[in-house]
Order: C-alpha cells, then sequence, then structure tokens
C-alpha cells in the first residue's frame, strides 16, 4: 500500500521527565522489547498509513537519531531531517519545519514519545482524511489523570468541537493523542501565524482555535495500547505491555 500521506515525526525535546535514562539517550531510542519508539512509529507509517517519505524534527540528542535510522532504506521509506533551534516556539514548530517537504500532501504527525501497540491505524488510514481540516486519534479511558497529562477532546458524534491541552476539568472519558492528520492548510495557518509575530504555540491549542474558526476536525477511535512515555515509569510500563504482547503472540494465545 502507498500514500499521499507525508509522514511528521517531532523528537525534537529534551526528554527533561525521563532523566536519568534521557542524559545519554534519546527517550525516543529507548529499548522496548528490543525495539525503539521511534522504530515502531516508523513501522506504523509505513505497513498501516502506506507512507514512504517521513521528516523527523530533530533537536536534542539529534545526531543519534540520524545515525539510527540513516536515509531510512533499512525501513523502506525515505527519512529527511530538520534541526529545530527554537523549542521556546512550541512544537508546532516542529511540524511546521516539514512545510518544504509536504508538497501538497495531508501529514501524518506521531510524535516521538507517544507508544502504540497492536492499534487499529491501518483503519485510521482508511478515514476520509481529505474531508477535514484534520483529523486526531482519540481513546477512551477510565483514568481521568491520563486525560489530564494529555488533552481532552469534546465532540458531537465525530465532529471535534473543542481540544483543550493539560485540561483542569474533565469533560468526558475521551483522551486526546498527538497522532494528527492535517491538510496543507494547517502548515500555512501556522505559518501565517508565527509569521505574525507569535512567539509559541501548541499544535493542540492551535487545532482548537482552527475548529472555532470554522474548520472541520474530525476524531478517529484507536484501539489498542497508548501510552505517553512521560517519565521513567511510562518507559517500563511500555516495555512490560509489549514484552507481554510479543510472549502472548509467540505461544499462539
Amino acid at each position: 500500500m502507498t500514500s499521499s500521506l507525508l509522514g511528521i515525526i517531532p523528537a525534537a525535546g529534551s526528554g527533561v521527565r525521563a532523566r536519568p535514562y534521557s542524559y545519554e539517550m534519546h527517550k525516543g531510542l529507548f529499548a522496548i522489547d528490543g525495539q525503539s519508539n521511534i522504530s515502531r512509529l516508523i513501522t506504523i507509517m509505513r505497513d498501516d498509513f502506506g507512507i514512504e517519505d517521513i521528516v523527523i524534527v530533530l533537536g536534542y540528542m539529534g545526531d543519534s537519531i540520524r545515525q539510527e535510522f540513516g536515509d531510512g532504506s533499512e525501513y523502506g521509506v525515505r527519512i529527511d531531517y530538520i534541526e529545530n533551534q527554537h523549542l521556546d516556539k512550541g512544537w508546532a514548530w516542529s511540524v511546521l519545519l516539514a512545510k518544504p517537504y509536504l508538497a501538497g500532501r495531508h501529514a501524518c504527525v506521531m510524535l516521538s514519545d507517544e507508544f502504540y501497540l497492536e492499534t487499529n491505524h491501518a483503519d485510521f488510514a482508511k478515514c476520509p482524511y481529505q474531508e477535514h481540516t484534520a483529523m486526531v486519534a482519540v481513546q477512551r479511558v477510565d483514568d481521568p489523570e491520563q486525560i489530564r497529562r494529555n488533552f481532552s477532546v469534546e465532540s458531537e458524534g465525530d465532529r471535534v468541537i473543542r481540544l483543550v491541552e493539560n485540561p483542569v476539568h474533565i469533560p468526558n472519558d475521551i483522551l486526546g493523542m498527538a497522532n494528527f492528520i492535517v491538510a496543507p492548510e494547517v502548515l500555512k495557518a501556522l505559518e501565517n501565524a508565527y509569521d505574525s509575530g507569535r512567539g509559541s504555540i501548541e499544535f493542540v491549542n492551535f487545532i482548537d482555535e482552527l475548529i472555532r474558526d470554522g474548520h472541520s476536525v474530525s476524531l478517529f477511535e484507536l484501539s489498542g495500547q497508548y501510552i505517553n512515555l512521560n517519565d521513567v515509569a511510562s518507559l517500563e510500563a511500555a516495555n512490560d505491555l509489549a514484552i507481554r504482547a510479543r510472549l502472548h503472540n509467540d505461544n499462539g494465545d
């Protein structure tokens, strides 16, 4: 399967909350049952979305990521790299830096520190994303703290009406994940926002601004396991899940 989507993996952050592990290694490269999380994202983009072109946005310990993945040929994709030298501008800046590679395509954005296991991303890829300004992956959860650490999603059916990053009030059980499919107009709008003098823009908040401006944003409910790799405990939990899943599959259970 091939796709007209461009893959974008923002990986510029310093991983402060994953210390001491992240002192010597980018957290996107930590082995999760023998495979780094960035490697897992590349595989999802390639196998589930049919993506051939991926841009990885680098910052902290970027050279180690370049050395690990090279030009992407070992993964059957083409990888380009961009340096983000302005982390103070928010991770929306990392997404915008990939704009020269977009060439009129929609983009699939997946943060380097979000772990997915046995998900239905292949179904996400089949959604009519061309009909929307953006689509966002969500999951229903029992623990409101998960939502508080990520972002909340309010919707009417599949139509998203509000996104709130790190919400104080939790409106429902819908967890928002930093996995988006966005139209080229999103990056153009981001460019205009930064050009207007805005210093820092958080991507989730910006998508919410587009919703309030009348843009169509839809959700896709993702199945499977998900962990935001934001501290040492979450890295260990992801490793445990991946090992258990492999042993389950090896035993044919």
